[in-house]
């Protein structure tokens, strides 16, 4: 009678086939693991690139509104084209357009009062929006306007909300508005918006 017992040769050839399938196993999960390790040391590295990349825009936005907002209210109507000179880098070329051709004429029109604008202290500037070509920042910031009119400075607190663009690695500004009235001392008139500097006004 046969034995049913398996012989040496059966023995060592299952061996074989289990110590393989042990090792292929072990091979595989060797790999999955320095596959998830190093998906784990890269990953940190692309989020961090992310969010630097957009905390660097926001800090230009930042820097690009509080120049604007300083340079927009440090005038002297007599200086003109200093004025526009120093914007220019400022604005985006639409907006720089517009702004001579209305400084230009505002401008000519104060020239007797002899109007000067300085002081100008920004209070705060948050980013409200931004994307990769355009942005959103509201700034707060203080000015006095002197001129023949008044026999003291009369202070201006302005609130704006600054549209910018992307033109080639620069920030700059598009438009602006205000977002709150503007408040004034030495028996000012109430401001109306406008796109130019001028007396009482909130822009």
């Amino acid at each position: 009678m046969a034995s049913s017992r398996p012989d040496n040769n059966e023995l060592i050839d299952d061996s074989t086939r289990g110590s393989r399938s042990i090792i292929r196993l072990l091979s595989v999960v060797t790999v999955l693991g320095v596959l998830v390790g190093v998906a784990g040391l890269l990953a940190p590295k692309v989020f961090s690139y992310a969010d630097s990349s957009e905390a660097g825009e926001r800090k230009a936005i930042v820097s690009r509104t509080t120049d604007f907002a300083v340079a927009y209210n440090t005038y002297d109507v007599a200086k003109v084209d200093d004025y526009q000179a120093r914007m220019k880098g400022l604005l985006s070329k639409k907006y720089n357009a517009e702004f001579v051709k209305v400084t230009d004429s505002i401008f000519k029109a104060l020239d007797t009062k002899k109007q000067v604008s300085k002081g100008a202290k920004v209070l705060d500037v948050a980013v409200d929006s931004v994307d990769k070509d355009s942005a959103i920042a509201l700034v707060a910031v203080d000015a006095s306007i002197t001129n023949t009119d008044v026999d003291a400075a009369v202070a201006r607190h302005l609130r704006w909300k600054v549209t910018l663009v992307k033109q080639g690695d620069e920030w700059n500004v598009d438009t602006f508005e205000s977002v709150a009235t503007a408040s004034a001392t030495a028996g000012e008139p109430t401001p109306k918006p406008s796109a130019e500097p001028s007396e009482g006004s909130d822009k």
